[in-house]
C-alpha cells in the first residue's frame, strides 16, 4: 500500500469524510516522499525533513582543511578555532497551504474505482511538488502580500542576496556559449566535478544553435549539447530565461517540517469533497561560496 493510501483510509462518501489534525510521523514522512517523487527536479536536490521550524544545516562532510593538532591539555588557538568554524546554513520554515476539492459528480462517477482516492492524492501531491519546485526558482521573499512570489525566498533569490556567492553579468549581445564559459571559469575549484549549470530551455536551444553554426549540424538537429567545458547543463523550464545558476544540485535544499496538518470535509452547498494541507517549508543553499549566478547587465 502506498504512502498516500495510508494517509486516508476512511470510505469516500458524504457522511464519513471528516478527517482533521496532524499526520502521524510515518504518514508525514510518506507524504513528503510522494511530493518529492512526483517532481523530477525535487528528486535531484536535497530534501531535509525537519522536526521543528528551524534547523541548522551542517556541511562537515564537504569541509576541507579543518584538521589541526592540539597537544593534550591545551586549547585550540584562535586561528585553529577559525578553521573549525561550522560550515552550513539555517532553515527557517514558514507555512504554505494546498486547497483542493473533488466535485460530487466526480465522486459518483468513480464509486466503483477503488483507487480513485489514492490516484486523486497522487495528483494533489504532484501539484504540491510542482509549485514547491517553481517557488524555489521564482520566489522573491517570505513577506507574503498575496502573490505566489512572496510566499518564500527561493534558491535563485538566496543566491542573488548572499555576499558569499559569485555574481557575474553579461552584455545583451554576448553569445550564450561565452556566458556559460565565463560561468564555468568562476566556479570554486572544489566543485568543478560536481557542479551543474541550471539553464532555461530557450537558452539551451540558443547554445545549440551557436554550436551548429560552427559546422556542427548535429546540435541543430538533435540539440545534443548538454555540457560546457565538461560541466553538465541542467535544463529546466523553472529557470528564468537569461539567468544562470551553477552549483552542485545537492547544495540546494528544500526543508519540510514533518508536522503536517490536513483537513477533509464535505461542503454541502458546493457539493464537493474538500481538502486542505498545511505544510511548513524553507529554501536554502548550504555552501553559498559554491554558487555562481549570472544575469544580463
Amino acid at each position: 500500500m502506498s504512502g498516500l493510501d495510508e494517509i486516508l483510509k476512511t470510505s469516500m462518501n458524504a457522511t464519513n469524510v471528516t478527517l482533521s489534525g496532524a499526520l502521524t510521523p510515518e504518514q508525514a514522512h510518506n507524504f513528503v516522499d510522494v511530493i518529492k517523487q512526483n517532481n523530477g527536479f525535487l528528486q535531484k536536490i536535497h530534501t531535509e525533513k525537519m522536526g521543528r521550524l528551524t534547523k541548522e544545516l551542517d556541511a562537515w562532510d564537504v569541509a576541507k582543511g579543518i584538521l589541526v593538532r592540539v597537544p593534550s591539555g591545551d586549547k585550540p588557538s584562535e586561528s585553529q578555532r577559525a578553521a573549525l568554524n561550522k560550515v552550513g546554513a539555517k532553515l527557517d520554515a514558514k507555512s504554505v497551504q494546498l486547497f483542493a476539492r473533488i466535485l460530487q459528480d466526480a465522486l459518483e462517477d468513480n464509486k466503483s474505482n477503488p483507487k480513485f482516492e489514492s490516484e486523486t492524492f497522487e495528483s494533489f501531491a504532484k501539484a504540491f511538488g510542482n509549485d514547491l519546485a517553481l517557488l524555489g526558482f521564482i520566489g522573491e521573499s517570505d513577506t507574503y502580500d498575496g502573490s505566489f512570489k512572496t510566499l518564500h525566498k527561493g534558491w535563485v533569490a538566496v543566491a542573488k542576496d548572499s555576499s558569499e556567492t559569485t555574481k557575474l553579468t553579461y552584455a545583451s549581445n554576448e553569445k550564450v556559449k561565452d556566458r556559460l564559459s565565463a560561468l564555468v571559469a568562476s566556479l570554486h575549484p572544489d566543485i568543478l566535478s560536481q557542479a551543474v549549470i541550471l539553464i532555461s530551455p530557450a537558452d539551451a536551444q540558443e547554445y545549440n544553435k551557436e554550436l551548429a553554426a560552427l559546422n556542427s549540424p548535429t546540435h541543430l538537429i538533435q540539440g545534443g549539447a548538454d555540457k560546457i567545458l565538461g560541466v553538465p547543463l541542467e535544463v529546466t523550464p523553472l529557470m528564468p530565461k537569461g539567468e544562470y545558476l551553477a552549483t552542485p544540485l545537492k547544495n540546494l535544499v528544500l526543508g519540510t517540517v514533518l508536522d503536517i496538518r490536513r483537513n477533509r470535509w464535505y461542503d454541502a452547498e458546493e457539493r464537493a469533497l474538500k481538502y486542505v494541507f498545511d505544510l511548513y517549508v524553507d529554501y536554502e543553499i548550504v555552501i553559498k561560496k559554491w554558487v555562481s549566478y549570472m544575469k544580463q547587465a
